[in-house]
């Protein structure tokens, strides 16, 4: 049984006399992958900033469905986002602190509850015994997931120091450090070569299945998209063109149409269909 995790109805952002987003209504179930697609300035990373309190939309609203709560995400701004509704995200640009180590990139993620659990400062001083069992919860979570894509051995490296994949993942398991009901991954396959790509379906599949996470993906990698997604919503020029499973949106004619029309001026050719785009 599918379970709504997100509601977006009518959705609207305007930006003085541009509509970057025009009257957008979706649904994202829990424990899905729903994707959000469309030809560049097609107003996606707009639809994550509204969820996750950068942007205040002009009109519409978003509730996320949590145990025995509706939330309006419209109620909160930025950091309370992630912090009271559970709602994380990662960027189109890696976000990472490259100084600190692998390991506490993700202490970082917990930076909440441990501040919470030391009194904000004078228990953590102290080292009372309540802050220390807390950090050593954080820790354990910190290796769990390091454990799980492979790092564990560079815990104590600086995390610029990896290479660009393992980026990539680390920045993504920092993210479900939180315990988020909702993940909003922001294009997590630019820039990787096919078998960090794969690693990445194997990653994202892991997160919904085993722990239950919704995942809303804006992509621009079509075989990333088709492989792994339950549903699809595509958008043009701000609105909602098409939405579908996956098969569905191979054979959408509009969805077809969109990214010609988008590469035309480039010199390219889309194949949809065959989830891969030909550049000249």
């Amino acid at each position: 049984m599918t379970v709504k995790l997100l509601d977006v109805e009518n959705l609207t952002m305007k930006f003085g006399g541009l509509v970057a987003i025009d009257d957008l209504s979706f649904s994202a179930a829990k424990d899905q992958i729903t994707s959000i697609i469309g030809p560049n300035g097609a107003g996606k990373t707009t639809v994550f900033n509204c969820l996750t309190g950068f942007y205040k939309a002009t009109a519409g609203s978003m509730f996320l469905n949590k145990e025995n709560e509706r939330l309006n995400l419209k109620k909160f701004s930025d950091f309370k986002v992630a912090q009271k509704a559970g709602v994380a995200r990662t960027f189109q640009n890696i976000r990472l602190f490259p100084q600190m180590s692998v390991l506490e990139n993700l202490m970082v993620a917990q930076h909440n509850k441990l501040m919470k659990a030391s009194g904000f400062t004078i228990l953590g001083l102290f080292n009372a015994p309540s802050f220390i069992s807390k950090e050593k919860e954080a820790i354990e979570i910190s290796k769990y997931w390091l454990d799980i894509i492979g790092l564990t051995h560079r815990a104590d490296d600086d995390a610029g120091d990896l290479p660009y994949g393992d980026q990539r993942k680390l920045e993504i398991v920092r993210a479900m450090c939180i315990e988020p009901k909702l993940l909003c991954l922001d294009e997590p396959a630019a820039g990787l070569n096919p078998k960090e790509s794969a690693e990445l379906n194997k990653l994202l599949k892991f997160i919904k299945t085993e722990k239950k996470t919704g995942i809303l993906l804006i992509e621009h990698d079509m075989s990333v998209v088709m492989g792994i997604s339950d549903h699809v919503v595509v958008l043009n020029y701000g609105k909602k063109i098409f939405e579908g499973t996956a098969d569905q949106t191979k054979k959408s004619k509009e969805v077809i149409e969109a990214y010609q029309d988008m590469f035309f001026m480039s010199g390219a050719k889309v194949n949809i269909k065959k989830c891969k785009l030909i550049t000249y």
